[in-house]
């Protein structure tokens, strides 16, 4: 099985691979691509290539070229960037190169991409859901603070605030184009991120991860068991029409009900969180695609800490990389802090 993996140089990429590698028991040849030969994960794969930017008129064929020369099966989206890119694109490149992009619609890319349309989704749908309003629509004399500002379409926690009072909210009122306003949930003791993968009428079980982060990103997390969160959030997703793994982020309000804030659906950051406790997204999909058994059986008697490690790359592999814009990686052992 040839399976394709872009944004090998961030944590997504990076965690699909890792993923990917755990799988033992069928035969996986990984081809990974970015767009700079900077990347770690280009060098923990079978094949790499250096391809253009997701928003290049070239992009399109970089792929394809890939899809024919690789023999590629399953094209594993690894950029929030190129998402709506691969949705447009998805039944093309099944029939014209029997890919499978694990990619939902666009349709729910796009309620997922956007903050606003995420809450106005679970509305709809009679789910709990934090009080959401574009900033331009607020009655500033109504206000009851404290309140969430931020983009309705963003990445990274960039451009979030929680707003104690009007003092505080004043500034933001200057630029209002494209800013929510949110109800303030929980607090971080109560903030919880879950993963569930879909692939037809076929549900993973959900697991919850009550997880710290640093600078936007989930750098511990352990698994607790809460049916009423994993209850949730299954229902959310069945609802949903999603393709592959999905990830919610959600806080438990004042009255113990739990309301999501943001959908990523794709594989999500956490991925190589879940594989190590014992449910491995990826696998699941691959497996369930191919009619295969997936043991899931998740330790809930363990933590997750991210580190940073290293990677020591040749000049001469990195030249060979600049001109020839693929490789086949050949990497020497290295340091690690358990090696």
């Amino acid at each position: 099985m040839n399976i394709l993996v872009t944004g090998a140089g961030g944590g997504i990429g990076q965690g699909v691979i890792k993923s990917l590698k755990m799988i033992k028991d069928i035969d996986i040849r990984i081809i990974a691509t970015d767009i700079n030969e900077l990347s770690a994960g280009l060098y923990a794969v079978d094949k790499s290539y250096i391809i253009e930017r997701h928003n290049s008129i070239y992009y399109l064929e970089n792929l394809k070229e890939i899809f024919k020369k690789e023999k590629i099966d399953f094209y594993i989206p690894g950029t929030d960037l190129e998402l709506k890119f691969c949705a447009k694109n998805k039944q093309i490149f099944k029939s014209k190169f029997n890919v499978h992009t694990i990619i939902s619609s666009l349709e729910v890319i796009e309620i997922s991409n956007n903050k606003f349309k995420t809450a106005s989704f679970l509305k709809k749908h009679n789910f709990n859901f934090p009080k959401t309003i574009y900033l331009k629509d607020l009655d500033v004399k109504s206000a009851k603070f404290p309140l969430i500002i931020k983009p309705s379409v963003g990445c990274n926690s960039i451009g979030v605030y929680k707003i104690n009072n009007l003092k505080e909210l004043t500034p933001h009122l200057e630029d209002t184009k494209n800013v929510i306003l949110q109800e303030y949930l929980g607090n971080d003791e109560t903030e919880y991120t879950c993963t569930v993968v879909k692939i037809g009428n076929q549900i993973s079980p959900v697991l919850v991860l009550k997880r710290k982060l640093r600078f936007g990103d989930t750098y511990k997390a352990e698994p607790i068991k809460s049916k009423k969160i994993e209850q949730y959030v299954f229902e959310v997703a069945s609802k949903l029409e999603i393709d592959g793994g999905c990830n919610f982020q959600l806080r438990i309000d004042k009255y113990g009900k739990p309301k999501i804030f943001e959908i990523n659906s794709r594989f999500s950051g956490t991925t190589p969180f879940c594989s190590q406790l014992g449910f491995n997204p990826v696998e699941f999909y691959l497996k369930k695609s191919l009619g295969l058994k997936c043991v899931i059986n998740i330790d809930y008697n363990s933590t997750v800490i991210r580190y940073w490690s290293e990677l020591v790359v040749k000049k001469s592999l990195l030249k060979k990389f600049s001109s020839n814009q693929k490789i086949k990686p050949v990497i020497t052992k290295q340091l690690n802090l358990f090696s």
